[in-house]
């Protein structure tokens, strides 16, 4: 598990691990080549060679985890630049499925991870079969001939199935040697339980035979302990409670794991606008009851302060991680009649523009904004005066846009308004990973531990 990936250092994991893929399905490729040929001359002079287990139930070895189209078309580009085959099938036909027809008019003015992220086709539903020949590439090729798959999260979950499905299939998966989870933290923009799902379905007894020849099959397979044997790569920018709970779950390789992080120095350092930010510390007893902590928090405390003053009580953007914590506060200001907009990624962009076109010109007090909407959007929010952080957001890049939406106030007003901004923030102790991203690691140790519970920072 590296969680320093970055756009610098993307293209070259990238390499690295297509190689390694390539280099694993032509060794085992060839070892499957060498003992055909050794059992046919066997059979021909009427001699025994003894077991030769070479083989899993099904054909594929390796499946690489991809959140958009785009990244399928890097990562299948690198495959045919590094396995120097003469002839690519179907290759017009996955061009023209992954990429887009017409090029559409890209908004420079977005952060350089944005744009790198949303290029191209964003789609992301896809499958894909590829079998290596000695010197073809078939893409598009069927699942059970195939050696690579590669797939998103939710293009594998639709043919994986739930309980009760009348059609599922994942007996494709019951193989696999080799696991690439790339770009993980956008899986948590998505739907981290399609990835637990199929983290699920790997490494299982099959439920058909498929053709296989059972005196070949090796015998980890047929005793249950694939997943003991498998290698899982997981890239990813940043390490979150997700991604450590999949690592102590499902990386149990015999060989051993090795989680690479790096200490951080806070994304704080590059807020612009000269406000105090205030972080509050809220210490709920387990983590089932934090949400609830928080919530109880935010009505209690942070509505009434901000509803006590007459500046603090319009133009303020609620920042929210969790969608359900956003149904959750957006409910609770319907009910007693709070003057607000609720922007979510569900939210049209019809609705999205007139709810900022209200929130600017002081229609209406309060704006909820979520972590996926901004994700997806990137947003700058014009008339934001005071920023509440419900919660902190997984990425620390994040933190530093949206309280730079307060220097945006003096693209109309004057800076000597600057008083009159403020930016408050709520965590706990189980927030760590996030909290030392945005403020550091050393500062965040301190706040989760120190005696007081109130932060300043300018």
């Amino acid at each position: 598990m590296y969680c320093n990936r970055t756009i610098d250092n993307a293209k070259a994991i990238r390499n690295v691990y297509a190689m390694h893929v390539l280099n694993h399905v032509a060794k085992t490729r060839d070892r499957v080549m060498k003992n055909n040929s050794k059992i046919a001359k066997a059979q021909k002079e009427d001699a025994d060679i003894g077991e030769v287990r070479d083989q899993g139930f099904t054909r594929p070895r390796v499946l690489i985890i991809l959140p958009f189209r785009n990244a399928a078309v890097d990562v299948v580009n690198a495959l045919i630049e590094l396995s120097g085959t003469e002839q690519q099938n179907n290759k017009k036909k996955f061009y023209d499925q992954f990429n887009l027809r017409e090029e559409e008019s890209v908004d420079e003015s977005k952060p350089a991870d944005h744009l790198e992220t949303f290029k191209g086709n964003i789609d992301d539903h896809f499958r894909l079969g590829l079998k290596f020949t000695k010197k073809t590439l078939n893409i598009y090729s069927d699942f059970y001939s195939a050696d690579i798959i590669i797939a998103s999260p939710l293009g594998l979950r639709t043919v994986i199935g739930t309980d009760g499905d009348k059609k599922r299939d994942f007996d494709f998966l019951s193989s696999i040697e080799l696991v690439v989870f790339d770009q993980a933290n956008h899986f948590l923009m998505q739907n981290w339980e399609h990835i637990e799902h199929i983290c699920d379905h790997l490494n299982l007894i099959p439920k058909d035979a498929h053709g296989c020849d059972i005196s070949r099959i090796k015998s980890w397979y047929l005793d249950g302990k694939a997943k003991y044997l498998r290698q899982t790569l997981v890239f990813s920018e940043f390490l979150t409670p997700e991604l450590n709970a999949m690592f102590n779950k499902y990386m149990k390789n015999v060989s051993g794991k090795l989680k690479i992080k790096q200490t951080y120095e806070g994304s704080i350092v590059n807020v612009i606008p000269q406000v105090q930010q205030t972080f509050t510390r809220i210490d709920s007893t387990s983590l089932a009851t934090s949400d609830d902590t928080r919530f109880k928090y935010f009505i209690e405390k942070t509505l009434p302060s901000l509803r006590r003053s007459a500046i603090t009580q319009s133009h303020t953007l609620i920042f929210i991680p969790s969608y359900f914590d956003f149904v959750r506060v957006r409910n609770y200001l319907k009910d007693n009649l709070f003057s607000h907009e609720a922007c979510s990624e569900y939210a049209s962009g019809p609705a999205i523009t007139r709810a900022r076109s209200n929130f600017f010109h002081g229609h209406t007090s309060f704006m909820l904004y979520t972590e996926r909407l901004h994700f997806f959007r990137r947003y700058n929010i014009r008339g934001t005066f005071h920023v509440v952080f419900y919660g902190l957001p997984d990425n620390p890049v994040f933190y530093t846009e949206i309280v730079n939406f307060l220097g945006l106030k003096f693209d109309e007003a004057s800076a000597s308004e600057e008083a009159t901004l403020s930016c408050t923030a709520v965590f706990s102790k189980y927030d760590f990973m996030k909290l030392e991203r945005i403020v550091g690691t050393d500062r965040a140790k301190k706040m989760c531990t120190a005696q007081k519970n109130v932060f300043m920072f300018s």
